[in-house]
């Protein structure tokens, strides 16, 4: 299957319909992102009692579980805000390409993997940067409609170049031996290639399909990244 690397023309109606798949795709990894930083608070909180019920507790302890806690406490908050901008994007926000890949590759290698899929990012650090949005929301598309698409495992390797202009990220297909991919079934859509089209074009994101191989081409930025 082929795609023109121009941007089609697509409705305001069709760009929030796509929008609204991949977060409604994503919400489990997004909430999985949000709550994990809260999961050791209890297992802390266990060994706080423990120590305090001692005849004499050590208070020194019990201090260094308290901040241990605290900690975990900011770390879940900045978790949540930064999860909330995916529902709520903040324009013009920038990221360096490596490390906006990563945000989605770690989002969605988990969730990918036990339907069959691997996720390999051969993407190291890059000193460009790129709209934050455009990333999270082109890329991830990109790879949830590849994958839906399959109906056997495979492996998709994403690698990326980049020019003074923009930056080419490449997604390559390659299959990965016999089986049966097991969708997680959340009784939702599948994405479709009409899906990252119509948000490639709303991020100005150039992007070409043929056959197993994808490449999304990101406008280079000068600002600061926030």
């Amino acid at each position: 299957m082929n795609g023109s690397s121009t941007f089609p023309e697509v409705s305001g109606q069709q760009i929030e319909a796509a929008r609204y798949a991949v977060l409604r795709r994503l919400a489990p990894c997004l909430r999985h992102h949000m709550v994990r930083p809260l999961q050791p608070i209890g297992l802390i909180y266990g060994v706080m009692q423990h120590k305090l019920s001692a005849a004499v507790p050590d208070l020194h302890s019990v201090r260094e579980e308290a901040d241990k806690i605290n900690g975990f406490a900011k770390a879940a908050l900045d978790e949540c805000n930064d999860m909330s901008t995916w529902l709520a994007p903040e324009p013009g926000v920038l990221t360096g390409v490596d490390a906006g890949i990563r945000e989605c590759v770690g989002l969605l290698a988990t969730m990918l993997h036990f339907c069959g899929f691997r996720l390999d990012n051969e993407v190291d650090e890059m000193p460009v940067q790129v709209q934050r949005d455009a990333v999270r929301m082109v890329l991830s598309a990109a790879l949830l409609a590849l994958t839906d698409s399959m109906t056997e495992p495979a492996s998709l390797l994403i690698t990326a170049v980049a020019s003074q202009a923009e930056v080419t990220v490449s997604l390559q297909v390659s299959p990965a031996g016999e089986g049966q991919v097991d969708r997680y079934d959340d009784s939702y859509r599948k994405l479709v290639w009409d899906d990252v089209q119509a948000l490639a074009a709303a991020e100005h994101v150039r992007l070409s399909r043929q056959d197993r191989l994808v490449t999304l081409r990101f406008a280079v930025e000068t600002a600061p990244v926030h």
